[in-house]
């Protein structure tokens, strides 16, 4: 008997596997109405297009997309965020009887979809206060003030893992809790209360890592520098979010200092194989109903059954 339980469909995997090119099949075979919700962290940012793997414009008319190019450069957005945004677009598209697919490869949001995050106040004014004071710390002391109110997650975090010091910090002044109280007191629950089924699309490390190679050289050739350079030159800094993320970063570092272009090439080389492998390692631990190279129609065939079934539901 059927899981009568309304669900949603995700096709995850790292970065240069396929996944929008293979929803584009599913959607063209599918017989209603698909739009695709964005799974991805990088292509959030506005501006930052070819070095995020971006759906093209005609692709984005073939398929609608969500969740892409919502922010600034320079806006923090986490899974919190995240899910909430997916919260306030589902009921949208499901009045419109449409049948959403998630594909991406952010492991974390895909988390957040799965079970969840803290209910935490909102405090804009609070943290971007918080958060000015914090840039003038050290690591060292970040994890000290962390120590005062949270040791058990002090002590997992490095001085150096700024990123998550501070966020523990933010949890503990908006909520007045410790992350690791809250962490105890939490219980998971899927977005709006669906069942995700999820998809996993791996390729050969080989494979992967020629993709990797063929991708970069071609956006690197093909105006990635020059789209840096102008944000750049619109104002976004280098400490923006949205130019610390994979490939910008090196780009950024390169303007400053420029070099070799193989060398260039390279470092954005070796950074997102690390990336990729560091998201097939989160994929991996997660439960799917299929895991399968883009050369298995199986994969194709159990996407469009899911979908199908969703759309029932």
């Amino acid at each position: 008997m059927r899981d009568s339980t309304p669900s949603l469909v995700v096709l995850v995997g790292a970065t240069a596997t396929g996944k929008t090119r293979l929803a584009l099949e599913v959607a063209r075979e599918f017989e209603a109405p698909l739009e695709l919700i964005s799974l991805d962290s990088r292509q959030i940012y506005r501006g930052l297009d070819l070095g995020t793997g971006k759906p093209s414009l005609e692709e984005r008319q073939e398929l609608p997309h969500h969740l892409v190019d919502i922010i600034d450069p320079d806006e923090r957005f986490d899974a919190g965020r995240y899910r909430r945004r997916v919260e306030e677009l589902l009921p949208g598209l499901f009045a419109r009887k449409v049948t959403p697919i998630v594909v991406g490869g952010a492991g974390f949001y895909l988390r957040a979809l799965q079970e969840g995050f803290f209910d935490l106040p909102e405090d804009p004014e609070l943290l971007a206060e918080l958060r000015r004071e914090w840039k003038q710390l050290s690591g060292e002391e970040l994890s000290r003030r962390l120590h005062e109110v949270d040791p058990e997650r002090a002590a997992q975090l490095h001085p150096n893992d700024r990123y998550r010091l501070e966020r523990a910090l933010e949890i503990h002044a908006l909520s007045g809790k410790s992350m690791s109280e809250l962490a105890r007191e939490f219980r998971p629950s899927p977005v709006v209360g669906l069942k995700l089924r999820v998809f996993h699309l791996q390729e050969t490390r080989w494979k992967l890592h020629a993709k990797i190679a063929s991708r970069a050289e071609q956006w690197l050739h093909g105006g990635w520098i020059e789209e840096t350079r102008e944000l750049l030159q619109k104002g976004w800094g280098r400490d923006s979010p949205g130019l610390s993320i994979l490939g910008y970063r090196e780009i950024v570092s390169f303007l400053e200092n420029p070099g070799p272009s193989e060398e260039l090439f390279e470092r954005v080389l070796v950074s997102t194989r690390r990336y990729a492998r560091q998201q097939e390692i989160w994929f991996r631990k997660t439960e799917v109903e299929l895991r399968a190279t883009p050369e298995n129609p199986a994969l194709k065939s159990q996407l469009l059954k899911a979908l199908r079934e969703s759309a029932s539901s």
